[in-house]
């Protein structure tokens, strides 16, 4: 009796989830047409052996479907080097939103933000972690390769951003997050139909930065997990510590 509920749990659950649809009704119909021609004679050969025929012919059909592909992890999981130039990912925005612990590596590019979005009217964002957060750095240095100075970077990040925003045509903010997500974040057009996003995530004691993973994602490719990942953005900026000179001023 227990086997009989599993076997009709499992047919539910198939037709529910849209499986073997095909398998089931030739079965329901050979086991209509054999209960009818044991009670009663009155379905003619030709019908039996047309929907035998037909079952067959659905099955046969059913055998050339494609088996369901694996998706390719490493094309959708990527690492340092597949990253293809910055001005590629920013060309045509009107919008950048940018998080890391330094950025320095995405500061350095200036030119090319220049050039892509603030000369044409555009508007950058930008978070660094808080050097002034002892626990948030703490983690940090954890986390990232030893190669750099991460309050070095920062200051260096901060030095760039202060001649960015002296630039004339699009508008500049920056602010500072205390602690790390775990992760890096590039937004464009986070408004936009053609959005797109790269996320980063850190791993624990990378001896290297091009051994970090990252996903790059679309607008259109998910629209759940584009504005999750805009939404993160929104509330790391809504509690962000907002810029000073003490740094600046004091070379700390």
């Amino acid at each position: 009796m227990q086997g009989l509920l599993r076997f009709l749990r499992r047919i539910g659950s198939d037709v529910v989830e849209g499986k073997n649809i095909e398998a089931y009704v030739i079965s329901f119909v050979a086991v209509v047409l054999a209960i009818i021609g044991v009670i009663d004679d009155v379905v003619p050969d030709s019908v039996k052996f047309a929907a035998i025929l037909a079952g067959i012919a659905l099955l046969l059909v059913k055998t050339t479907e494609p088996e369901e592909a694996i998706p390719d992890m490493d094309a959708v999981l990527r690492d340092r080097q597949s990253y293809g130039p910055l001005r590629d990912f920013i060309s045509g925005a009107q919008e950048v939103w940018f998080y890391g612990p330094s950025l320095i590596n995405i500061l350095r590019q200036e030119g090319d933000i220049k050039r892509e979005v603030l000369d044409k009217g555009g508007s950058v964002r930008v978070l660094l972690q808080d050097p002034q957060s002892d626990l948030g750095m703490h983690v940090l240095y954890q986390q990232l390769d030893k190669i750099h100075d991460l309050k070095d970077d920062i200051r260096s990040s901060l030095r760039v951003l202060d001649n960015m925003q002296a630039w004339t045509g699009g508008s500049v903010e920056y602010g500072f997050v205390p602690y790390s997500p775990g992760f890096s974040l590039t937004i464009v057009d986070p408004d936009g139909k053609n959005g797109r996003l790269i996320i980063e995530f850190y791993g624990f004691q990378n001896e290297l930065i091009t051994e970090r993973m990252h996903i790059e994602i679309t607008r259109q490719q998910s629209q759940y997990w584009f504005e999750y990942w805009d939404k993160q953005y929104k509330l790391m900026w809504e509690s962000r510590r907002k810029p000073d000179t003490t740094l600046l001023q004091s070379g700390s």
